[in-house]
C-alpha cells in the first residue's frame, strides 16, 4: 500500500527509504509490531555501509501506529552509542496519546 509514496519520497528527497511491513493485529497482538519495526531499524542501522547510506542522514518516520513505533524507537536509540544518531523524525498523523481525549488539541482538531 505504501510502495508508491515511499518511491516518491526517495526520488524527491534523493534518499533511501526503508519501509517496514510489520505484522498486523489482531492476528499478531502487540508488541509484535513494535519488535518488527525495532528489529528492522536496528538491522538497517548496523548495515548502513552495505546500503551506501550516510549515517548522518537517518530519519525515522511512520504514520498512525507506525508513527508511534517510530517515536518509541527514536527514544530507545537516544542512549545507544553504538549506532548513528537519528537526524529527525517524520510523523504523519501519529497516535501518540490515547488516554485523555479532552485535551485542547483533541477538542480543537
Amino acid at each position: 500500500a505504501y510502495e508508491r509514496i515511499c518511491r516518491y519520497m526517495a526520488k524527491k528527497c534523493n534518499s533511501v527509504v526503508v519501509s517496514v511491513g510489520y505484522r498486523l493485529a489482531p492476528e499478531h497482538p502487540y508488541p509484535g509490531q513494535y519488535f518488527d519495526c525495532l528489529n528492522a531499524t536496528l538491522y538497517f542501522m548496523r548495515h548502513l555501509e552495505e546500503y551506501h547510506v550516510d549515517p548522518a542522514l537517518i530519519i525515522i518516520g511512520g504514520d498512525s501506529c507506525g508513527a508511534n513505533f517510530a517515536t518509541v524507537i527514536c527514544q530507545m536509540l537516544l542512549n545507544n552509542r553504538d549506532l548513528p544518531k537519528v537526524r529527525a523524525q517524520m510523523l504523519l498523523y501519529p497516535g501518540l496519546q490515547g488516554l485523555d481525549f479532552h485535551l485542547p488539541s483533541y477538542q480543537q482538531n
